[in-house]
């Protein structure tokens, strides 16, 4: 028998995925600003993180953040902050050979070329809804903090869609879910494993290794959620409504 979810607990569901992957894609697509780092610490937002109970590498994670923040003072003390800054420029950006390249070629291609196959592959999906890298054929559309906001908002249109279901079925729905379950699946799942690996190994910071063990383990956890909605019911109105 499918279990049933009300379009209220869907909401909630949406709303905390929203809340993972605009962490995640803030602080993978460029360097922390002072501005998103003290609402980040000052509002404790870390302790939040959905799913922890779940995963013990998502705790993790968040344990390595909070000794981190615990014992560095990124919003105040000017070092601090070009310590975190530096780490991630060191890794992602350069100028030296980059031990964690954030572009999904550099690890499903052999030749790791970009804006070959992979990254037209990832454009497309991108075009499907209207999105487009701001820096087109500048920054590859397949670099790993653009590919979580292309999650991210693909997960704001599936709210969207719940607050206006009155008006709407659930096809729309079922093809935002569709659409990021195989977004994941070909491309998320398929290099982040090695991406996170090289981060906790290169990075110089505790706090991007711990993003590293979130990024990890939150995108298997989003997964299997899913996978589970794609074979659920919804109920509206006292009605069943089948998703599939």
């Amino acid at each position: 028998m499918n279990e049933k979810l009300t379009l209220s607990e869907l909401g909630h569901l949406f709303y905390a995925r929203q809340y993972a992957y605009d962490i995640l894609r803030r602080f993978f697509v460029e360097e922390p600003s002072k501005e998103y780092l003290k609402q980040f610490v000052q509002k404790n937002m870390i302790d939040f993180f959905p799913f922890k109970e779940d995963s013990a590498g998502i705790q993790e994670g968040i344990e390595d953040i909070k000794a981190y923040l615990a014992t560095h003072d990124v919003v105040h003390i000017g070092h601090h902050f070009d310590e975190l800054h530096w780490d991630y420029t060191r890794m992602f950006i350069g100028p030296f050979t980059l031990k964690a390249p954030p572009w999904e070629s550099s690890y499903v291609r052999k030749d790791k070329l970009l804006f070959q196959g992979t990254t037209m592959n990832v454009r497309r999906f991108y075009d499907k809804y209207g999105m487009a890298v701001s820096d087109f054929n500048i920054e590859a559309d397949d670099h790993i903090g653009l590919e979580l906001d292309f999650i991210f908002n693909l997960n704001e249109l599936c709210i969207q869609e719940i607050e206006g279901i009155e008006q709407n079925d659930f096809k729309l729905l079922k093809q935002l879910l569709q659409d990021q379950q195989a977004f994941l699946n070909d491309h998320l799942l398929k290099f982040t494993p090695e991406f996170c690996k090289s981060v906790k190994k290169d990075a110089n910071t505790q706090f991007f290794s711990g993003l590293a063990k979130l990024l990890h383990y939150y995108l298997f956890i989003d997964s299997m959620v899913l996978k589970k909605l794609l074979n659920i019911e919804f109920i509206k109105r006292g009605q069943v409504e089948c998703l599939i």
